[in-house]
């Protein structure tokens, strides 16, 4: 047994617990893919976007992308005609100068070599220019689409909410880096392709139909001469017969290259997991189980690949050999005629070449047979994609009915939280409070009330119910995880703001927060979600608040990772920065209730639906503020 025999044994018995395939991927049809790339590509054509390209001095920034993307496939499509008509020419050239080599006439021989050296010459620069301006094309084609799938995509909560779908929606960072790219390319590739061998198709199908009633050819006593461009129908029937072969054997590749794609994108997240949550692994003594998991999600790559590898090397196997059968095939045909007179070597030479012409033009589909299995497959996963998209932005507007009818403070009457699959989860009858109210929910927690508070903020759309507040308030949520993006700490305070912030009150907030060490590295850029401790991520989350001043600020565990003491600095620094902001607190710590206005407790109505519902506390804020006030 060789090595190579030998790995995926060894894979599997080291990762023993073999990854199943969490999201099977679809059967993928050639013909549903080219009707998506239809679908997908037309937009780019038809957009009224401004264009936004300067040559030089010429300002072209206002005239719409689709006049400039139609006139570069106009020039792709042009430059094509001609190199078919530098083809035919040196078509023609072929039977000269090979009838010059057959009766050593040396003026025609020179003559001949001069028309070449200008033919190929004007081809040279034919095809630089196709390739330059089909790469420009490629390049404007794939910004529009990146631009406009980013757009789509970040639109509101529509990402977070197309989490909540899997399927189709899975990896969307690869398909806007990477399949993008791939279905611009591959589009203009295949379509030039294409589009230029039914015009050399149309162009030497007529040089060959009259070149096929210049001689006889008998084959079991049949004359097909007597059949008018008798030498086209063989080549169609060839062709024919090729790829339908061709389609029998690849058939399964789009298929087995779309689930490739899956199970390397979850290999890559795999990996990216072990990475961003490299310390807790290492606490845990988990690198064993990872290692474990790693090379059980690898195993599935493996398997998709060396499928793909057999089916490939099946395919190749068959167009390769018709293809170099195809060389000779002409010459086979019409050896007969010429060696029985009938034919001089330039009109062999001519004849042949032409019916290899219409004979590779016509077989396009075998030799693009992998090309567009792999094409298909890219279109079916950024079909999907966008499909998610539109049936999630289709659904933007479900969930909580919200309304601006408030002079001030909030209101919520009847609002229920979902499950995904529709079952209750939550339920809050009634709701109201003012500016400057601190209000706090507790319950079991997988209860629903970090759901609930996604439900108020507008992320999730499982809800139904009435959400009242007053017109333009603001809303803010911080999540117990608290997010810092990368780059400066004044940046991370400003978001998800472009803004400039206060240097004063940030400052001030940093040092009241605890956070005072951070002042002197406000602009330097560093990887802060990793140097911070979790505890300090969350102070700095808390300033950001501050900073931001919403009217409505909801915490789901925002302070859980500081200790007590440090938590009630907090909350009296908020009371501080935002005296009329009504914060809502999801929270289990019992000293929480001392720091907060009204309490809410998740208890079961008589349905047995989980139910948030107002309790009376001992200790309160407001009880606190009460008992201090002088007599």
């Amino acid at each position: 047994m060789t090595s190579h025999e030998s790995a995926p044994r060894r894979l599997d018995a080291l990762g023993s617990n073999r990854a199943s395939d969490p999201c099977p991927t679809p059967k993928v049809s050639i013909r549903a893919s080219l009707r998506d790339a239809w679908k997908l590509a037309i937009p780019y054509f038809v957009t009224r976007d401004a264009s936004g390209l300067r040559i030089g001095r010429l300002d072209l920034s206002r005239v719409q992308e689709r006049w400039i993307a139609g006139a570069l496939l106009g020039l792709v499509l042009a430059l094509n005609v001609a190199q078919v008509g530098v083809s035919v020419l040196v078509n023609q050239w072929n039977g000269r100068f090979f009838n010059a080599l057959q009766v050593k006439s040396l003026p025609a021989f020179t003559t001949e070599l001069g028309i070449f050296s200008i033919l190929a010459t004007i081809f040279v620069i034919l095809a630089a220019y196709e390739l330059y301006i089909t790469q420009l094309l490629v390049l404007r084609w794939r910004t529009w689409m990146t631009n406009r799938l980013l757009e789509r995509w970040t639109n509101g909560p529509i990402h977070y909410r197309l989490r909540l779908r899997g399927d189709e929606a899975d990896n969307p960072d690869q398909r806007i880096a990477e399949d993008v790219q791939q279905f611009a390319s591959g589009t203009l590739a295949i379509g030039v392709q294409l589009f230029s061998s039914a015009l050399s198709l149309v162009a030497f199908a007529g040089v060959l139909w009259g070149l096929s009633a210049g001689f006889p050819l008998r084959i079991f006593n049949f004359e097909l001469s007597s059949i008018p461009g008798y030498l086209v129908w063989l080549a169609l029937a060839y062709a024919i017969a090729g790829t339908a072969l061709a389609h029998w054997i690849g058939r399964p590749l789009a298929t087995l290259d779309a689930v490739r794609q899956r199970r390397e994108a979850d290999f890559r997240f795999g990996l990216v997991r072990l990475r961003e949550n490299a310390e807790p692994v290492a606490m845990l003594g988990g690198e064993t189980v990872e290692r474990n998991e790693l090379r059980s999600r690898y195993s599935l790559v493996y398997e998709n690949t060396m499928a793909l590898l057999k089916r490939r090397k099946m395919l190749t196997w068959f167009t390769a050999g018709y293809q170099q059968f195809s060389v000779v095939a002409p010459f086979l045909l019409l050896s007969p005629a010429y060696f029985a007179g009938n034919l001089g070597l330039g009109v062999l030479t001519q004849t042949s070449g032409a019916l290899g012409s219409v004979q590779d033009n016509l077989s396009i589909f075998v030799g693009l047979y992998t090309t567009i299995a792999d094409y298909s497959a890219v279109v079916s996963r950024l079909a999907g994609f966008d499909r998610s998209l539109a049936l999630v932005a289709k659904a933007s507007d479900t969930g909580v009915t919200r309304r601006a009818t408030m002079k001030s403070g909030i209101r919520i009457t009847d609002l229920v939280v979902n499950q995904v699959c529709g079952k209750p989860l939550l339920s809050v009858p009634s709701l109201e409070a003012r500016p400057g109210d601190h209000l706090l929910l507790t319950g079991p927690s997988g209860i629903g009330k970090t759901t609930l508070l996604r439900a108020l903020a507008g992320s999730w759309p499982h809800a139904s119910g009435t959400f009242e507040m007053a017109p333009g308030c603001r809303i803010m949520l911080m999540p117990q995880q608290p997010y810092i993006p990368w780059g400066t700490l004044n940046a991370a305070l400003a978001y998800p703001r472009s803004a400039p912030i206060c240097p004063e009150a940030t400052k001030r907030y940093l040092q009241s927060a605890g956070l005072g060490h951070l002042i002197e590295r406000l602009h330097e850029i560093a990887p802060w979600h990793r140097i911070l401790s979790i505890g300090e991520a969350q102070r700095l989350s808390l300033v950001r608040a501050m900073l931001a001043s919403p009217d409505v600020l909801f915490l789901d565990e925002a302070t859980s990772a500081v200790d007590e003491s440090t938590e009630q600095q907090l909350y009296a620094l908020l009371s501080s920065a935002l005296p009329a902001a009504i914060v809502v607190s999801v929270g289990h710590r019992a000293n929480l209730q001392g720091l907060h206005d009204r309490y809410f407790a998740v208890a079961r109505d008589a349905a047995g639906t989980p139910e948030l519902q107002e309790r009376q506390c001992e200790t309160s804020r407001s009880l606190a503020r009460i008992s201090t006030m002088p007599s």
